[in-house]
């Protein structure tokens, strides 16, 4: 399980999804945003529609994260890796050469394949395979790397704009992409342990010696995901991530309006990186839960935590409970990266896993393309943010009631793997 200076080869995966996650990522989430002012200007369009590029990019997402996930399972997993990076890559740069906003919608739909093919979907698959053990704890720290790209590039991209202009941002950050990504998938990322003789860790483990939530990954559903359509455990698991992406989203894209209209734009981007702050600490924490007490109660701490702080964004006039709520929403928010991948091992077996999880995340796509659109029409149409907030706070809870109902359904149909 180790290799020649005993370092299990699985956290060289680990790192090198972090590496890939910490560009990937942001490039079309975290970042997208920050093009907006220069583009609008140079086009002469709204911000309406600069904000379609983000619908487009997460709606294709939704087709093609199944498509890609029964590819990534085909068994020339590096193969497709490695095109879904060189596609997003160059897609990305061609942003460069859009003349108008609609040449921009054109592009966003091969970056959004990219996007959806390169970043969540295949890390989740790599550390399934890699990891029976400590699969949280290595969850986490890949995924950690979103949140420093965020950082980084969040500076690189304000002054790239600022001194080249935003075309030549595109090109010098898909150039990092490829150049850096490229390599990673060519000469580190290896998709299975078999390929190098070795086990995932955790391999043959006796149950009785493992945390509750590695001895959950010993225990699968057994029947095929296409069988499973039509069980409650599956219905109940793709309702809770469709609402988990609502509520995943609907801050992310809201809370920072809302914090400019109530504390003006120099305290809003101050909340903004309290709650980016916290999720990488999130990310961490929620792992670790789950490897040590489970999906059950990571879930019932994830969900909670997110409906406290949009409830707590009712308040947020005030300064501390406008912190204190971005602090319990960038902790529960790791929900959306961490918990979608543990809760989809916890129910489905091994060899169901890549197609069951390209399901969960093309539902997880659907639910983030809805909820800045559900957050802003309640906000435009009651006047208020605050029926947002309420209403999102009811799907937090609904989310773990339905995957704890999932999972407590599909326990009938499991075995041990």
């Amino acid at each position: 399980m180790r290799n020649e200076r005993g370092v299990f080869y699985g956290w060289w995966i680990v790192l090198a999804c972090a590496i890939i996650l910490m560009i990937t990522g942001p490039a079309s989430v975290a970042v997208a945003n920050i093009y907006q002012t220069a583009i609008i200007e140079d086009f002469g369009i709204t911000a309406s529609h600069f904000s379609i590029v983000n619908a487009i990019v997460l709606g294709v997402g939704i087709f093609v994260s199944p498509f890609m996930s029964s590819k990534y399972s085909t068994g020339n997993f590096k193969r497709y890796l490695l095109f879904s990076v060189i596609l997003y890559g160059v897609a990305y740069g061609a942003y460069s050469l859009a003349p108008n906003i609609y040449v921009f919608y054109l592009i966003s739909i091969f970056v959004g394949a990219g996007f959806a093919a390169v970043t969540i979907l295949p890390v989740g698959i790599l550390i399934n395979n890699w990891f029976i053990e400590k699969r949280g704890l290595a969850l986490s720290l890949a995924f950690s790397g979103l949140g420093v790209g965020g950082v980084i590039f969040s500076q690189f991209v304000t002054w790239g704009i600022q001194h080249v202009g935003w075309r030549m941002t595109y090109v010098y950050y898909a150039l990092i992409l490829l150049l850096v990504c490229v390599p990673l998938v060519l000469f580190v990322i290896k998709a299975r342990p078999d390929e190098i003789g070795e086990h995932p860790l955790g391999y043959q483990d006796q149950t009785n010696n493992l945390n509750e939530g590695d001895y959950e990954q010993h225990f699968g559903v057994d029947m095929p995901v296409k069988e499973s359509y039509s069980k409650l455990f599956f219905i109940m698991l793709i309702l809770g991530t469709v609402f988990l992406g609502i509520a995943n989203n609907g801050g992310l894209g809201q809370f920072p309006p809302y914090f400019q209209i109530i504390h003006g734009p120099a305290t809003a981007a101050t909340l903004v990186g309290v709650y980016s702050a916290a999720g990488i600490v999130g990310k961490l924490l929620l792992g670790t839960i789950n490897d040590k007490f489970g999906i059950v109660f990571s879930t019932i701490y994830g969900a909670t935590l997110l409906a406290l702080s949009y409830l707590l964004m009712i308040w947020a006039n005030s300064f501390a409970i406008a912190v204190v709520g971005s602090i319990l929403f960038g902790l529960g928010n790791a929900m959306g990266t961490i918990s979608t991948p543990l809760i989809t091992a916890s129910i489905y077996s091994e060899e169901n896993y890549a197609q069951a999880y390209g399901l969960v995340n093309s539902a997880m796509n659907l639910g983030m393309m809805l909820g800045s659109i559900v957050a802003a029409s309640i906000a435009d149409f009651t006047g208020s943010y605050n029926y947002s907030w309420m209403f999102i706070a009811v799907l937090a809870v609904a989310v773990g009631l339905l995957w704890i109902g999932s999972y407590r359904n599909s326990r009938q149909y499991t075995r041990y793997q």
